[in-house]
């Protein structure tokens, strides 16, 4: 049998994130961005990739893993990658003795930091490229609990304390929600993908739960539509039931002690098709537990739970 030539594209994008550690939402950034490979399209209109594609993309994983930033990097020809990388590993120190247990990565760690001193400094741009950098570094329960969610409550605990001031924080505010944005649209959900919807009930404008929410579904393969903020439990039901949903998650933040946060639940139970799973969390939710707990919701206590929760759904298992 002849062997396919290098060039040959035959890779679907799901395969090559795959290989290369890169997600499928950073590809195609790249693509688009920085022109980093050409795909090929398949008869359908899907980009397919070729063993040199691969080859390239994993070249430039690894030197964003070294600490350069891709606009650096992609101008480099193969050739040129390759001799960066031969470069790095001659010189690059031993790694340090790791303690035992730690809870968090390094490179969550220093882009955490660094994405911390861009929001003090007022350099949007800089926090951009480094939740970027981050998105090429991390899976994506890191990228969310290691760096997104720890953000947005520096950012919160810089602004309640005086440390910035408004301008600050609604600069920061508004760079970490495109960020987001971004990884919604751009992540890769088969066709047949089970149907998530994720909103804040009337009154709570917070939106940040919902959103990430939204985001960890679609990276746990939910084809998922994310409603935004302040919607009555009759636009939700309503919404869910025109996309097909079958699951969905409410997030409420503030006010915590909001007297008509239980009801808004009870009667999302009772309009959703029969059938929907309602899945509700956040500080608001959890301070009326005993009065939430009788609406017939899910009440999950953190991401970690709701990303069980999805997984035994699709399983099966739920």
């Amino acid at each position: 049998m002849t062997e396919p030539s290098t060039d040959t594209p035959r890779h679907p994008i799901r395969v090559v994130a795959r290989r290369t550690g890169l997600t499928t939402s950073v590809l195609r950034a790249w693509e688009r961005r920085y022109g980093v490979v050409t795909p090929g399209r398949s008869e359908g209109g899907q980009r397919l990739y070729s063993d040199a594609h691969v080859h390239r993309l994993t070249m430039l994983a690894q030197a964003i893993a070294a600490g350069r930033s891709i606009s650096q990097v992609a101008v480099l020809t193969d050739d040129g990658l390759s001799d960066l990388l031969e470069e790095d590993a001659r010189v690059r120190p031993p790694a340090p003795p790791t303690a035992q247990g730690p809870s968090r990565s390094v490179a969550a760690d220093t882009v955490l930091a660094d994405s911390i001193a861009s929001v003090e400094q007022l350099d949007a741009s800089r926090l951009e490229s480094q939740l970027m950098k981050a998105a090429v570094l991390l899976n994506p329960a890191t990228l969310i609990d290691d760096v997104v969610l720890p953000l947005l409550e520096r950012i919160g605990l810089l602004w309640e304390h005086g440390v910035v001031g408004p301008a600050t924080e609604h600069v920061a505010s508004v760079t970490v929600r495109k960020f987001l944005d971004w990884l919604l649209r751009a992540t890769d959900v088969e066709d047949g993908a089970p149907g998530l919807v994720c909103a804040t009930p009337s009154g709570h404008r917070h939106e940040f739960g919902a959103l990430i929410a939204a985001v960890s579904g679609a990276y746990a393969g939910w084809r998922t539509t994310f409603l935004g903020a302040d919607l009555p439990p009759e636009e939700i039901a309503a919404a869910a039931g025109r996309v097909g949903a079958s699951v969905v998650a409410v997030s409420a933040v503030f006010p915590i002690d909001d007297p008509t946060l239980p009801n808004q639940i009870s009667r999302l139970v009772t309009l959703a098709a029969p059938g929907t799973r309602i899945l509700v969390g956040g500080p608001a939710v959890l301070s009326q537990r005993e009065d939430v707990a009788g609406t017939g919701a899910v009440i999950l206590e953190n991401l970690a739970e709701f990303r069980d929760v999805l997984s035994s759904l699709r399983t099966g298992q739920g």
